[in-house]
């Protein structure tokens, strides 16, 4: 069992400390396949357990059978009918009860998503607040699809970089717009997932609608994905199963929706206060140890403010410590998973001469998937860290000559759904947003404002 923090600095976190032991003492349970309704058990069952812990573990799941996620789709497919033909506001119906248990239960809910994830109290409740707005703003939503058609299935298929808040989001709006689901969530971190379904079960929704598939081998996520009854798919996180969606079906007619984690890069050109500056920055890199969504992984500085950048760096470095998220003082917790951890342990190798500042020791005794964040600079040019995202604790400075040679830099860059500056001049601003090919901007402030689920709007879902 972890152990749980003996002080809190808020009466927030005594409260949510509180929930972190309701669930810790909660009983464990087994969680099956849900598709048309029916309880589905493999007999082929597998542990999740707690990246804070790995003597926590949430209950048994259950490995799909082949063919498992073909019967789901039909599932959908089947209920996709009577459900599209419902006058739409009865749809939003469906959803409004949700939102007050999650405003009424949100310290729960967060505390379930910082077992399962191991995000601090922070970023958890942001999953929670994010996936009300994107409820209530689906909800509203409902009178500007009017003589909009619903498209059939939709896959909404996720990764650990956002637990809740993406596929509840993305979940919701398909359903109100008309269209059946089938949920294929993270095997780390399915339990956010399955509370959600629990509470559309409680509120009635028709036998169908909502499905929900997780696995351990993410082998029937290719299933789903190619699958032709399956009209659009919305993807959400980072690694290997997210990326390959976009290698898959291959239909003109398949609606895609990309929230695939890029490197969210940020340019620094002559900032009013470097020391905020370099604050924020901390906080857009290594929130959730780099595995935000809006994480960022690259900075991009002209030569003439690199030095103080530097200085600064190294200095605020040494403050950002790793430890028990469920910790007030804790600025970030583990990565996901120790297969995660060996992966940041080889690469962190391989560019250990370029270190140039790296946050305090992990305490003594944690997991291996507790790691130490660094900052490096001056890598070789064909180093997968100047182009593609790692999705972990690892933030790649590249120097540039000149302004320019900045945006030059930004273009060949992997940036995925955002991209940020810090300056003091209006100007470069404007250029930045009028270049950067990007969903959201963050500028002069952390990309940790920017929310998950943002195209999760009805418009989306409907043709």
């Amino acid at each position: 069992m972890a152990d749980i923090p003996d002080f809190q600095t808020t009466e927030e976190g005594r409260q949510y400390e509180n929930e972190i032991m309701l669930v810790l003492q909660g009983e464990k349970k087994d969680y099956p396949s849900y598709f048309g309704g029916l309880k589905i058990a493999s007999g082929q069952e597998f542990k999740v357990p707690s990246p804070i812990d790995e003597s926590i573990e949430f209950g048994i799941f259950q490995e799909p059978e082949e063919g498992i996620m073909s019967e789901a789709v039909s599932a959908a497919a089947k209920a996709y009918g009577p459900w599209s033909v419902r006058p739409r506001e009865e749809r939003a119906k469906y959803f409004e009860p949700v939102v007050g248990v999650l405003k009424a239960r949100r310290m729960h809910y967060a505390a379930v998503i910082t077992v399962s994830t191991g995000m601090v109290r922070e970023d958890a409740l942001m999953e929670v607040d994010s996936a009300i707005e994107a409820i209530e703003t689906a909800i509203s939503d409902v009178s500007f699809i009017r003589g909009k058609k619903p498209l059939g299935v939709w896959a909404i298929i996720t990764a650990h970089n956002s637990p809740f808040a993406s596929p509840v989001g993305f979940a919701v709006a398909a359903m109100i717009a008309g269209n059946t689901v089938v949920m294929n969530p993270s095997k780390y971190c399915p339990a956010p997932v399955y509370m959600f379904y629990e509470l559309m079960e409680k509120y009635g929704l028709p036998d169908g609608v909502l499905n929900l598939i997780v696995d351990r081998k993410d082998s029937s996520t290719e299933d789903l994905a190619n699958d032709m009854r399956v009209m659009g798919i919305a993807a959400s996180g980072s690694g290997d199963r997210l990326e390959d969606l976009m290698f898959l079906q291959v239909d003109e007619d398949l609606r895609f929706i990309n929230e695939v984690k890029g490197m969210n890069p940020a340019i620094v050109i002559r900032p009013s206060d470097m020391k905020t500056t370099v604050k924020n920055i901390i906080d857009s890199a290594f929130s959730y140890s780099g595995q935000r969504l809006q994480s960022c992984s690259k900075v991009i500085i002209t030569r003439d403010d690199y030095d103080k950048f530097l200085d600064v760096m190294a200095e605020f470095m040494k403050d950002v410590k790793v430890d028990d998220p469920v910790n007030d003082t804790a600025f970030t917790g583990p990565v996901i998973s120790m297969d995660e951890a060996k992966r940041f342990s080889r690469i962190s190798m391989e560019v250990l001469p370029f270190v140039i500042a790296k946050s305090k020791p992990v305490p003594k005794g944690m997991q291996a998937n507790y790691v130490q964040p660094i900052v490096v600079s001056g890598l070789d040019f064909d180093n997968d860290l100047n182009f593609m995202d790692s999705g972990l604790p690892i933030l790649n400075v590249v120097v540039v000559d000149s302004v320019d040679k900045a945006f030059e830099e930004l273009e060949d860059t992997e940036c995925g759904l955002s991209a940020g500056i810090f300056t003091k001049d209006p100007k470069l601003i404007d250029r930045f947003k009028a270049e950067a090919d990007v969903q959201q901007f963050y500028v002069n402030e952390s990309s940790r404002i920017l929310k998950p689920a943002s195209k999760a709007r009805l418009a989306n879902f409907v043709e």
